[in-house]
């Protein structure tokens, strides 16, 4: 069995690699554990001081904020903002949990990591309405280097992969499901915003199946890049969808030509989406539903008023008490183009303004142990 870490390798060479990295990155600024320490002790308290963000990923410059996080025993009650620091011209936040927060938060990863898809999905994404430390907050305790070199909590970093890797991949399918519908609409351009998204997500999805795990955005293509000059995949199932990506990666801006603007787009994003899906264990099929977050109703002639819990939006051309597609039967991922551009116009409105929302549907789940 491949090892759950990054780059293949033991838990033990995962810490001494960011441990490095974290030395060079302190050393660059002049900066010792040491001193930081103190430093902390003093504004903010006795506690575990964990380094965090991107100096433990090599991916900190010269202008890198210094972000630690710092687990005290004591409870701490309400939400959390951080304490900034400026010292010898060094930024430093820090902010502060308790030991019984964390305890809790890691017991969650276990538990959503052994869901099903959908539910470890529905964990996720309700997760910082419920819970300190949030997600993001979490991760980085994960991923994070102590002053003495040690990663103290790196033993949760398969759950947190899991987790992670199953969120990700779950956007890229309502991605691709709206360049469907704007490729069905005849959105020419807005077809191409989506579909650059599921790449997006589809690198973080991957990533995170293979150990790497970092919620900043804006390292997405970063370290997918690094990720594909290093190797090291799991398996050659996982190689050959990395390739597949990059295929599509390097051809999506073109679609933007006049010349390419009707030219089908959307069905290779959503065979890489399902071949995505089934490298990594999470699904062999997948369905698309719709579900309204209120009712149609008369506003003007030849059009409609669909009022939902977070927005409203006109339709033209759709009747009072009438359905949406795909409301009443989910369909497959390659039968959403099929819709006529009024239809899918209409959905995509609706979706746009909060009145409607997808439904996502996995089938035949395999256990990815």
């Amino acid at each position: 069995m491949p090892s759950p870490f990054p780059h293949s390798l033991s838990a033990d060479a995962l810490t001494a690699r960011r441990h490095g990295e974290v030395t060079a990155f302190l050393e660059g600024r002049g900066l010792d554990p040491l001193w930081l320490s103190e430093l902390m002790r003093e504004r903010v308290g006795d506690g575990l001081l964990l380094l965090t963000s991107s100096p433990v990923h090599g991916l900190a410059n010269a202008t890198s904020d210094l972000d630690f996080i710092r687990i005290q025993k004591e409870a701490i009650d309400g939400p959390r903002i951080s304490t900034k620091i400026f010292e010898g011209g060094h930024h430093l936040e820090v902010v502060s949990f308790s030991e019984t927060e964390l305890a809790s938060n890691l017991a969650e990863l276990e538990r959503l990591a052994g869901l099903s898809a959908d539910g470890t999905v529905a964990g996720f994404r309700a997760w910082d309405k419920q819970r300190e430390p949030r997600r993001k907050q979490t991760e980085r305790i994960v991923n994070g280097i102590a002053m003495d070199g040690t990663a103290p909590y790196l033993d949760a970093l398969p759950a947190l992969a899991r987790v992670w890797c199953r969120a990700s991949l779950h956007t890229a399918v309502e991605q691709v499901a709206h360049t469907a519908l704007a490729e069905a609409a005849g959105e020419t351009r807005g077809r191409v915003g989506y579909a650059y998204n599921v790449l997006l997500h589809l690198m973080d999805g991957l990533l995170s199946h293979q150990g790497d795990v970092y919620t900043t955005r804006k390292w997405y293509v970063l370290r997918w890049t690094r990720l594909m000059a290093e190797g090291g995949w799991h398996d050659e199932t996982l190689r050959a969808v990395a390739r597949g990506l990059e295929r599509l990666r390097g051809d999506v801006h073109t679609f933007l030509r006049p010349g390419r603007a009707r030219e089908p787009l959307a069905a290779p994003y959503a065979e890489l989406v399902l071949e995505t899906l089934r490298a990594t264990g999470t699904a062999r099929a997948v369905t698309v539903g719709v579900e309204l977050t209120g009712q149609v109703k008369d506003f003007l002639p030849g059009a409609s008023l669909l009022m939902g819990a977070d927005g409203g939006v006109v339709l033209p051309g759709v009747r009072a008490g009438s359905e949406l597609p795909f409301t009443s039967s989910p369909v497959d991922l390659d039968e959403l183009t099929a819709l006529d551009a009024p239809a899918a116009a209409s959905l995509l409105r609706a979706l746009r303004a909060g009145a409607a929302r997808l439904r996502i549907g996995y089938r035949d789940e395999e256990a990815a142990r």
